[in-house]
């Protein structure tokens, strides 16, 4: 794989993460009062559509669409682990 083209996915696989958490973090406030604890699931797994799609939009091959998935997994996980380490620093 040429460099200019990891260049390109990695671009779009920060791209996809960057408008997956926007999203979710847009539409979870109205969800959390309306579904219980295990269509929770349904959120990550629509953040999941969301970065596939738009990484396929942006690129139009099966490459950016992965790209955009991996991104959107990788935002997922970010924030959870950002969020564990904040509530762990606010422990006595």
């Amino acid at each position: 794989m040429k460099i200019e083209a990891f260049a390109e996915l990695l671009k779009n696989g920060t791209l996809c993460s960057v408008a997956v958490y926007g999203i979710t973090e847009a539409i979870k406030p109205v969800i959390k009062r309306f579904v219980s604890d295990w269509a929770k699931s349904l959120i990550r797994i629509f953040a999941l559509c969301c970065g596939t799609a738009f990484g396929f939009y942006l690129t139009q091959t099966p490459e950016g669409a992965m790209s955009g998935f991996c991104g959107a997994s990788l935002s997922a996980v970010v924030v959870a682990r950002v969020k564990d380490k904040i509530k762990a620093g606010s422990k006595p």
